[in-house]
């Protein structure tokens, strides 16, 4: 509970993320990251324990470069 604490806080990452932090004490854990695609398009990233979900991308390009991103993160393996 105090890292979920410590970045509901942090009006750094607020800032720099531009959006309003939210806690679900329900979810054991996860975190979502709204992302923009050079070409324009906005897609979100969703973290959970158990999986990563991307949603809301209509270029199935931007899904092959998060699968490649992926693939380079050993805790994702």
């Amino acid at each position: 509970m105090a890292g979920a604490t410590a970045l509901m806080t942090a009006a750094d990452l607020t800032t720099a993320h531009a959006g309003t932090p939210a806690h679900d004490a329900g979810n054991a854990f996860s975190a979502m990251v709204r992302c923009h695609d050079p070409n324009g398009e906005l897609y979100n990233v969703t973290f959970t324990r158990a999986r990563v979900t991307v949603q809301s991308y209509s270029d199935d390009v931007i899904l092959a470069k998060v699968e490649i991103w992926a693939d380079t993160v050993p805790e994702l393996a």
